[in-house]
């Protein structure tokens, strides 16, 4: 079977799914990421080694631990984060980060769910608003997804009390 067959049967799969309203967010996210399958493929492998196991996408600036930088998520399952979203850097792993998603802390929002969520402070955040961790959204992510020209923040909160209460939540 082509490939074009196959997407209009996904598109017609589309189609018939009831209650989800997000049909082109899904696309769009779709479409982004062809294209940067097409970025790596086609522009970055060549240029380095011409093997696709051993190139890398080398942003020109990368966050540190305990910094919030922007990421694309893209669209996973029902209940999973998705799309542009600022992220608490965990960890670096060569050209891969393992991030924490962030939403904000509205006037009206609940107060933490100390089961999965931790709040934090970040330095000139751009709403000057504590924003929030959901932990139960960490996961590895490539350095493509990343936005440097968003910029890196700064964590306030204190990384020992952050790695405290990561470990309440994971039990590790």
């Amino acid at each position: 079977m082509n490939i074009k067959s196959r997407m209009d049967g996904v598109a017609d799969m589309l189609g018939d799914l009831d209650n989800y309203r997000d049909v082109d967010g899904f696309v769009t996210d779709l479409e982004y990421l062809v294209g940067q399958l097409s970025y790596f493929y086609n522009n970055l492998t060549p240029k380095q080694t011409g093997d696709p196991s051993t190139t890398f996408y080398k942003p020109k600036k990368l966050p540190k631990t305990h910094q919030i930088a922007y990421f694309n998520l893209t669209r996973g399952f029902p209940k999973e984060l998705y799309g542009g979203h600022w992220c608490y850097v965990l960890k670096q792993f060569k050209s891969k980060f393992v991030i924490i998603p962030t939403t904000s802390v509205k006037e009206d929002s609940l107060k933490a769910d100390p089961n999965f969520q931790i709040d934090i402070k970040v330095e000139g955040f751009m709403n000057g608003r504590t924003t929030r961790m959901q932990i139960s959204d960490m996961r590895t992510v490539d350095a493509q997804r990343l936005y440097f020209n968003k910029g890196f923040y700064d964590v306030l909160t204190d990384k020992e009390y952050i790695a405290e209460e990561m470990n309440k939540i994971l039990s590790l």
